[in-house]
């Protein structure tokens, strides 16, 4: 797998803000240029650090500089002048140990890139050149040394010399920040570049950790960022830190940051990055000593903030932000992903339970057993320590507990709820479900809440229809977590086929309820049109949110039916299964291939251009093209072709019937064009 971070290592220009970013060759030969005509010219940093020494140097500094007192008051004169000049922002005008009169000009490219072009030195007046004369002495030179280069020196009129200042700074202004804006420009290219190669890795098939690991590895580099961290919600009011990058990154991993502070309400609440740096929200946010700065980033699915990117004491421009926001957008994308991955997966494991369960049910005689086995099974799915299992007695009204665990039985075996009353019986009157993230903020009495070792209990009702028969209650997950949408979701289908089991009247029908609401189809092994349909419409509702591009295959095998009338229905079925097998190998993993029926088959492809599913769906064509089909009735080298119809959403439609109607569309213009061949709707 490419790994990006080692491009980038490789690669990077300096972090610093600095004058690395500025091409130096460049603006050495521009002052070698102004020194003909304004004398000698050196650029220093604001620190008194030179950059560019001047090419040309009177002998009079030569001499001076030559001595250890000379060169030790030239340094102090500079840094007080580069420091009058950045702070008062234009040409600073100076007479130095020397008596040379000499100017410092600011060029403020931006707050971290300060620069001062120290030139002149020349006398104003023979006076001047007396006065050196009279105190050359002092610089360690004798007598001959003196007169033979104060001889040589011309003075230039106070004037003539007033102009050049300005003219220097008028000419060198514009040129720095012109070579520096190029220097920005290749520097905010290349991040891009980085950013773009980084976020392309999450197409790979890396974890959500790996994922994290790589952005905030990403941050450190381009951004030269201190520190970082990603923090998931933990419950509904706060950041727990699960991601965490660069100094001080131990001590992060025990930040919890509270959604009650205002600076974490507003990017929730609005989606959008902030930064600060009171001191007060530090503190109230429990921050690592030393940290003096923070920017927060929303990572969001589906419009919901999951989770906040967390950087400390760096500076960020408004180009920064905008690139993190995106590596941000890209980030949430991926997770998404890796949650629909999830839920197929969720999804396929609540039927693969059903399934288990259906065999085991169909043996079971006693209803206890029974009653043990939904409980069981239940708390299985959503990882529980104790719950319990109530029925509903119609002719009381009245719920019994039927199966505990973490229970003893014994206690409760006599106890019973009116519909309406308690948690359970309310929960059995609404036929809704309950979660309660929070025991202390419930309406169990408090004498009752010392049984629950977490604050989170989950009650759903059993259903047949619009008959609540019973109610399964949950408590303190293995984790130590919360009930999650996600484990009520799974239990809501789980507690659909459990009602059908435990009513008695149905029983012996839960095996062809069971198939009928199956996912997969029978011969092909590939999910069915009722699970594509339910899917599709999740999907284009998710595309037209988001504004990704949602693409469906509808495919047919060409001549199907005379091939059956040839062969016999056998070696039809074993081209459908052949067929499908190929399609299958052609696609990702998040992507759903159906059989819609017959010999017609579905593609859908999440997050998938027409440009890109043209591709694919003209390498899905070719394979099956040149896939031999052999049997014992089949004739050597027969070949067998599809025809693809295909459909964008939204750009062709914004609705699942839309969809299929636009891709169907297509299909028959390629069936009615030849057939073999992709077309896509127009």
């Amino acid at each position: 797998m490419l790994n990006p971070i080692n491009e980038i290592k490789s690669n990077r220009p300096s972090s610093k803000p600095s004058f690395d970013l500025m091409d130096v060759p460049l603006w050495q030969e521009f002052l070698e240029g102004m020194t003909s005509s304004f004398g000698c010219l050196a650029v220093y940093d604001r620190e008194g650090s030179i950059l560019t020494s001047p090419t040309k140097t009177n002998i009079v500094c030569k001499a001076a500089m030559g001595t250890v007192q000379g060169a030790k008051l030239c340094k102090e004169y500079c840094l007080k002048a580069i420091s009058k000049a950045l702070n008062r922002g234009e040409p600073y005008i100076f007479e130095c140990h020397t008596h040379q009169y000499s100017f410092a000009i600011p060029i403020i490219l931006d707050k971290d890139v300060q620069l001062v072009i120290i030139g002149g030195f020349v006398y104003l007046s023979t006076e001047d050149i007396k006065r050196f004369h009279d105190k050359a002495g002092g610089y360690e030179m004798d007598e001959s040394t003196i007169s033979s280069f104060t001889s040589g020196i011309n003075s230039l009129s106070p004037e003539k010399f007033n102009t050049i200042p300005n003219n220097v700074m008028a000419l060198a202004l514009p040129f720095f920040k012109g070579i520096y804006r190029k220097g920005m420009f290749e520097k905010r290219f290349y991040q891009m570049k980085s950013v773009f190669n980084v976020t392309s890795e999450f197409l790979q098939p890396v974890s959500q950790k790996d994922a994290y690991e790589l952005a905030l590895k990403t941050l450190g580099i381009l951004f030269n960022v201190e520190s970082a961290s990603i923090a998931g919600r933990d419950g509904e009011t706060s950041f727990r830190t699960y991601a965490a990058f660069g100094r001080n990154w131990d001590e992060l991993y025990s930040l919890v940051i509270p959604g009650s502070i205002d600076i974490v309400n507003r990017v929730t609440a609005t989606g959008k990055p902030e930064g600060s740096t009171d001191r007060d929200v530090l503190r109230k946010l429990a921050v690592p000593e030393g940290v003096h700065s923070i920017h927060l980033f929303p990572l969001q699915r589906e419009g919901e903030i999951f989770s906040l990117l967390v950087i400390f004491n760096t500076t960020l421009g408004k180009d920064d932000i905008n690139l993190i926001s995106a590596l941000c957008r890209q980030l949430s994308i991926f997770v998404e992903n890796i949650s629909l991955k999830e839920d197929k997966a969720k999804r396929l494991k609540v039927q693969s339970e059903l399934y288990a369960a259906s065999g085991a049910f169909s043996s079971l005689l006693e209803p206890e057993a029974l009653y043990d086995m939904v409980l069981n099974k239940s708390i299985e799915l959503v990882g529980a320590e104790q719950g319990s299992l109530m029925i509903l007695d119609e002719k009381d009204m009245a719920l019994a507990i039927k199966a505990t665990k973490g229970i003893n039985k014994a206690i409760v075996e006599d106890f019973k709820v009116r519909i309406g009353e308690g948690i359970s019986g309310g929960v059995a009157e609404r036929g809704t479900p309950l979660v309660v993230n929070d025991i202390e903020e419930s309406p169990v009495p408090r004498k009752n809440r010392s049984r629950f070792k977490t604050k989170s209990f989950v009650s759903i009702p059993l259903k047949l229809n619009s008959r609540t028969i019973g109610v399964l209650n949950l408590s303190d997950k293995i984790t130590g977590e919360i009930f999650s949408a996600e484990d009520r979701d799974l239990l809501l289908s789980f507690a659909s086929y459990a009602s059908i089991a435990l009513d008695r009247g149905t029983y012996f029908k839960m095996s062809e309820e069971l198939k009928s609401i199956s996912i997969t189809d029978h011969l092909t092994g590939l999910l069915n049109r009722r699970y594509l349909q339910e899917r599709l419409f999740e999907e284009t509702e998710r595309a037209k949110r988001h504004k990704a591009p949602l693409t469906l295959f509808m495919i047919d095998i060409d001549d199907f039916k005379s091939f059956n009338d040839r062969y016999g229905h056998p070696a039809g079925d074993q081209i459908l299964k052949t067929v499908a097998h190929a399609i299958q190998e052609e696609v990702r993993n998040i992507d759903v291939v159906a059989r819609y029926g017959g010999e017609e088959f579905t593609v859908m492809l999440p997050t998938t251009s027409k440009t890109a599913s043209m591709v694919i769906a003209e390498r899905i064509r070719k394979g099956i093209e040149e896939t031999p089909y052999w049997g014992p009735k089949i004739k050597a080298g027969e070949k067998v072709t599809i025809s693809l119809g295909i459909a964008t959403c939204p750009e062709d439609a914004d609705s699942m019937e839309i969809l299929i109607e636009q891709a169907d569309r297509a299909l028959f213009m390629a069936k009615t064009g030849g057939k073999n061949r992709v077309v896509s709707c127009v």
